[in-house]
């Protein structure tokens, strides 16, 4: 069902749920239900929670149609920093989107949320604020993943990258429209990247350093090792170059010639569940979906969803082969279109860039985790930009970045 009015009619909080909100959703008189804000906090985007113990008036109706007894309620993030650079990037927009267009085309091939209503304002097209009612991946048929307290194992990546592979094999080739996210390829937090050189001379790294220790109160750099710190800072110097923004434009224009697929671009571990029943994973999330090349979809993959110390990211090229090799299974033509070797390169390449984005949004974020309401929240990105450095030295991103860079017609 989806909803639109010039009033809000619709819950941005927890608090403001209500029976007759619920009602309407499903279709069937609601007496009672129950809220879990547990899994607020962690929302890095968007805040969301879930609807629990739903109590129906009429119980012989909704058994017959089997109306949900949970739901998940997603919306408009509370702290306005972040906000407003999701607007500045449609993420709410984009998820809208999906949920109202393309979820009836990528639901054949991997498992999505069900979803019950969208509400918006309708003269509101960057969905500054919105509510989308979807459907509950219960505890009884799903495991829940969590990047930090229950992550993906081995198996459990394998059994994700194939199911990867259906989904982008199923909608390779799609063609550049005029949709949202259907464009040229243009990497979701592109804009932060296009910002990192201000007019001063100064970088966006120049504006981390000091606001990072000012909130957290010890140098990002102090984070990681020796190696993997060297790595950052010469990343940090060839973006400072006079040829950086040049590199970065040439980064993203080779990329815009590759094979296209629809991919969802937020792929890391808590957006991830398991089907008790056969063990394939189901997606949420939808709001960084983008069409582009398939090697988009790894960054937030490798990023943040597993630490250093659980041995995945030296298993980072193994476990790619095994996506690769299902994807050519799925669609023989991709082996010659878009050979593997290739595809490891712009992977790489998009972890340099995605690394820069996650800079610019660093910044834009560190003033709303000075409340003491957000600390949660400020302590699992913590340990997210902990693991992006981590993943961007050991998975060997600066040899291939300097290749790609000695290949490029410099001054």
């Amino acid at each position: 069902m989806n909803t639109e009015g010039s009033a809000r009619n619709y819950p941005l909080h927890p608090e403001e749920v209500t029976n007759e909100f619920l009602s309407e959703c499903f279709g069937s008189e609601i007496t009672s239900f129950g809220l879990d804000t547990s899994m607020t906090d962690g929302g890095v985007l968007a805040d969301a929670f879930r609807v629990k113990d739903i109590e129906y008036k009429n119980h012989t109706e909704a058994l017959e149609k089997n109306l949900p007894k949970s739901c998940f309620i997603k919306c408009t993030k509370e702290i306005p920093e972040i906000v407003e650079m999701c607007l500045s990037t449609q993420v709410y927009a984009k998820e809208v989107y999906f949920y109202s267009t393309l979820i009836d085309t990528v639901k054949q091939v991997i498992r999505v949320p069900d979803c019950y209503g969208i509400f918006k304002d309708e003269n509101d097209l960057d969905c500054r604020e919105f509510c989308l009612v979807l459907e509950d991946f219960c505890e009884d048929e799903w495991v829940p993943f969590d990047q930090f307290e229950n992550p993906m194992n081995f198996e459990d990546t394998e059994q994700f990258m194939k199911d990867l592979a259906s989904f982008h094999a199923a909608c390779w080739g799609e063609p550049v429209s005029d949709q949202p996210g259907l464009g040229p390829f243009k990497a979701h937090w592109q804009s932060l990247n296009d910002e990192y050189w201000s007019e001063d001379g100064t970088t966006t790294w120049d504006d981390v350093l000091p606001k990072w220790e000012e909130v957290y109160e010890e140098p990002m750099l102090s984070m990681v090792d020796e190696e993997v710190r060297s790595t950052i800072e010469r990343i940090t110097e060839i973006y400072a170059s006079k040829n950086g923004k040049k590199i970065q434009e040439a980064l993203i224009e080779s990329l815009k010639n590759t094979p296209r697929t629809i991919t969802h671009g937020d792929a890391r571990g808590n957006n991830i569940f398991k089907s008790k029943k056969n063990g394939t994973m189901g997606v949420i999330d939808w709001q960084m979906w983008v069409a582009g090349p398939a090697s988009n979809e790894f960054g937030q993959v490798w990023f943040n969803s597993y630490s250093l110390e659980s041995g995945m990211i030296h298993r980072f090229e193994e476990l790619t082969k095994t996506y690769y090799e299902s994807l050519c299974s799925h669609k023989s033509e991709i082996r010659e279109e878009y050979p593997f070797d290739q595809m490891m390169i712009d992977i790489k390449l998009l972890f340099i860039n995605i690394w820069i984005e996650y800079l610019g949004f660093t910044v834009g974020s560190l003033d709303g985790y000075k409340d003491p309401a957000q600390q949660k929240a400020k302590d699992n990105w913590k340990e997210m930009i902990t693991r992006n450095m981590q993943t961007i030295h050991y998975s060997g991103c600066l040899e291939t970045f300097e290749d790609f860079i000695a290949g490029l017609n410099l001054d």
